[in-house]
């Protein structure tokens, strides 16, 4: 296969910034486009000089000469794009959360697997450096075993009116909160039981847009996560990430004074967590940056043109799903809800 020819469907700002990616990859030519929007899908196919576009999708899964399909749309509408391109026999690049249905994301593995194409889920924190380094660290024991991993942030959350309906986006705990569960899963394994508490700051929407929720794992290890969708405009809550065990604590960038970082270290080439351990104080732990985004995507092109699986399967965005839509069921019981994924 000389060139990988794909589809974006959905030219938003997530189709815009994976087609910037694919533009720089010599065995990719993105070939079609598809958006409800006939104004944005003129900017997009004008932009990248995309040869097919349609304003509905199937008729885009219909050339006959488009290999893959990127699905960048609003949660909720990931299912039934799915399910149309695995039996159009196209492979599949899919945003996360995979659903907002345990039971839909069954169906998109299962209909994927028949269909003998690859799917993929868009995780990105598996291609970055940055959660690569603080991965690495806590698995080699630097921190000692079981760790907390500390995630609170708040803002005025997601830029459409989809990310706080509660079947469409699921506010923050499902939307953004996905990626700390699935590196959770990644680093620490299965997540045993889930406690949380959650509340809704905004007017007029549906979905959950202010909690928190502890994470406990079989490992041991536990997350505590703390996020808000919920300040007015223009307000910014502040940030607080780390990662600390019976060793000491890995304290990541925005959470340290950064004006301390040694000139020695080139920060146009490299990022920085600051360690502290007992008896050893304070040392740098840097990681080369990198483009994740350009890497996640040329992981998803390297797969199907050697014919090999994805390293974020289906069965990884079902998993996250599953964890997320259990925080939010604690959170509407106020009981702890027992899971095994």
């Amino acid at each position: 296969m000389e060139k990988v020819h794909l589809g974006i469907i959905g030219c938003g700002g997530m189709g815009f910034h994976h087609a910037r990616s694919l533009s720089k990859m010599k065995n990719v030519e993105i070939t079609g486009a598809s958006d409800v929007d006939p104004e944005k899908l003129k900017r997009f196919t004008q932009h990248y000089s995309v040869k097919y576009s349609f304003v509905d999708y199937a008729q885009l899964l219909d050339i006959k000469e488009i290999d893959a399909v990127l699905i960048c749309l609003p949660t909720f509408l990931h299912y039934p794009a799915v399910i149309l391109a695995a039996r159009k026999g196209k492979h599949i690049f899919c945003e996360k959360p995979i659903a907002m249905k345990i039971e839909d994301a069954e169906e998109m593995i299962k209909v994927c697997r028949e269909n003998n194409v690859k799917f993929m889920i868009g995780f990105v924190r598996r291609f970055d450096n940055f959660w690569g380094k603080a991965r690495e660290v806590i698995r080699e024991g630097t921190l000692g075993r079981p760790v907390v991993w500390h995630d609170i942030r708040s803002s005025t959350g997601a830029p459409s009116s989809w990310y706080f309906d509660e079947e469409k986006g699921g506010g923050p705990l499902i939307d953004g909160a996905v990626h700390n569960y699935d590196f959770g899963h990644y680093t620490f394994g299965k997540v045993k039981r889930v406690y949380a508490a959650t509340m809704t700051f905004k007017k007029g929407i549906s979905a959950i847009d202010t909690g928190s929720a502890i994470l406990e794992y079989s490992s041991g290890d536990q997350h505590i996560i703390s996020w808000s969708w919920g300040l007015p405009q223009g307000a910014l809550g502040a940030q607080l990430i780390d990662i600390i065990g019976p060793k000491g604590a890995l304290i990541f960038p925005g959470c340290f004074d950064e004006a301390k970082i040694p000139r020695s270290i080139d920060q146009t080439q490299y990022g920085v967590f600051l360690l502290n351990l007992k008896g050893e104080g304070k040392e740098w732990i840097k990681w080369r940056k990198n483009d994740m985004f350009f890497d996640e995507l040329k992981h998803f092109i390297d797969c199907i043109v050697d014919d090999k699986e994805p390293c974020v399967s289906g069965e990884d965005g079902k998993r996250a799903l599953e964890i997320g839509l259990a925080v939010l069921k604690s959170g509407r019981t106020g009981l702890p809800i027992e899971i095994n994924v």
